[in-house]
């Protein structure tokens, strides 16, 4: 059918006339097929309101606002004659037995299930994890550059980050193991030590020189010649070390009540040499006590090489302090435990200064969030690392761990059965990558052939 109607946008109300039967969408059609649009609500865009027995509020505001106002016969007029008939000849009229006015909803006054708060659906507190979000990544940026950021201490008092208060304090101590490292020369002694080296260089000659020390840092550990011959050359333990690792701190004189450690050690990545220098040390020093792995009490993993190992991985996944061996050297030249930063190798693990500045932030138990936007991950009984201790480190991370392969998205390790098309097959070195670099690595690159 043309168009003979194109311009008219009308507002149909058509009831039978028992007011029991609409048939508004019979007529709607019918303009429909003439060219005309029809609304569904009666807006400042209508043209026309064809009315039949309808409520007495479409009329009255049908009235009000000047629309032409028709009956039905017109529509069927104008179908009949193919034309845009006169509306004044078809004009609708309206009974007292019309429909009653229209009843407005009340708003149910029972309240609305809760709903949890996410960053999804409170736009406030996306706001407020998008501002966290963006000191954090100042705060990354900052142990990289000279900005300094604000601490504070347990007292509550505002302290500036060591960054810059050591590189005033340490500058010369810094510049003095760079120039040890190019010139491979071992630590000199201090004046003070300097005494003790004319009677005691006779007895250990040239014994410090093998652990990389002076004679006068091998004259401060008494002893370390008898306790070198037990000691095993292990990832982080040794005869000596196992005996020392439940001694206290130290007891009190008076009561000889014994101390409450606050703190433990993890040595790893080191020869026999270096963990005997390290035990007669940290009896001098005291104020920690040793571990064989990272836990809960851990503060600090020492190694001797920037290699990844176990207990480096847990260290940074609890925020520890990753510090090479050079640290303890120095504290002992110093004679009391020095600033870590200087020593802290965050080029070999970037995330380390991040999870120790974060766990040094949090006001609780501190809790990565790495894994936590990650699948349901399934970690093999054979993978290497051992699966006990990946497991641990994914935990310690925010990830979600299942016991049976049909709960997971993730599988870790090498799988030799029929592979799931919705499970994706992921090396172990994703986990160790993330966790090294503080960021969940690309899945397709470490993802085992289908």
């Amino acid at each position: 059918m043309e168009p003979i109607l194109q311009g008219v946008s009308a507002y149909v109300e058509v009831w039978s006339s028992n007011r029991t039967e609409n048939y508004s969408k019979t007529f709607a059609q019918q303009l429909l097929d003439m060219g005309a649009k029809v609304s569904k609500t009666f807006n400042k865009q209508v043209t026309h309101v064809v009315f039949k027995e309808g409520h007495l509020a479409t009329w009255r505001k049908a009235q009000k606002t000047g629309v032409k106002l028709v009956s039905v016969l017109w529509v069927e007029k104008c179908r009949e004659a193919g034309a845009h008939v006169d509306e004044s000849l078809f004009p609708a009229i309206y009974t007292n037995e019309g429909l009653p006015l229209l009843i407005k909803k009340h708003k149910c006054m029972q309240p609305k299930d809760f709903i949890e708060k996410t960053p999804e659906n409170d736009k406030r507190l996306q706001k407020k994890l998008d501002m966290m979000a963006k000191e954090l990544d100042v705060q990354k940026t900052a142990t990289e550059t000279d900005i300094p950021i604000l601490l504070f201490e347990d007292d509550g008092s505002l302290a500036y980050s060591p960054t810059n208060k050591i590189k005033d304090q340490c500058s010369a101590m810094e510049k003095r193991i760079k120039d040890m490292k190019e010139k491979r020369e071992n630590l000199s002694p201090t004046a003070s030590q300097m005494s003790q080296i004319s009677t005691l260089n006779s007895t250990q000659p040239g014994y410090g020189e093998s652990l990389g020390v002076t004679s006068s840092a091998s004259a401060l550990l008494p002893g370390i010649e008898n306790e070198t011959s037990v000691c095993e050359a292990t990832d982080g333990s040794c005869e000596v070390f196992n005996e020392n690792k439940n001694k206290p701190c130290g007891e009190s004189k008076k009561t000889g009540r014994i101390k409450k450690p606050t703190r433990t050690l993890v040595m790893t990545s080191m020869s026999s040499e270096k963990q005997c220098a390290i035990i007669q040390v940290m009896n001098k020093l005291g104020g920690f006590l040793f571990s064989d792995d990272v836990c809960e009490t851990t503060t600090h993993v020492v190694t001797g090489s920037p290699r990844r190992t176990l207990n480096v991985m847990l260290g940074i996944a609890r925020g520890c302090w990753i510090v090479c061996y050079e640290w303890v050297l120095w504290s002992l030249e110093c004679g009391h435990w020095i600033s870590e930063e200087p020593y802290e190798l965050s080029a070999n693990f970037p995330a380390a200064p991040i999870c120790r500045l974060q766990r040094h932030l949090s006001s609780g138990k501190y809790q990565q969030d790495l894994f936590s936007s990650q699948p349901v991950m399934f970690i093999s009984l054979a993978s290497q690392p051992p699966c006990d201790k990946l497991r641990e480190l994914v935990q310690l991370c925010g990830g979600k761990i299942c016991k049976t392969l049909r709960q997971a998205k993730i599988y870790i390790g090498e799988y030799l059965g029929k592979k799931q098309p919705e499970i994706k097959y992921l090396s172990e070195k994703w986990i160790l990558d993330s966790v090294t670099q503080h960021r969940i690595c690309p899945l397709e690159n470490y993802m085992f052939q289908q």
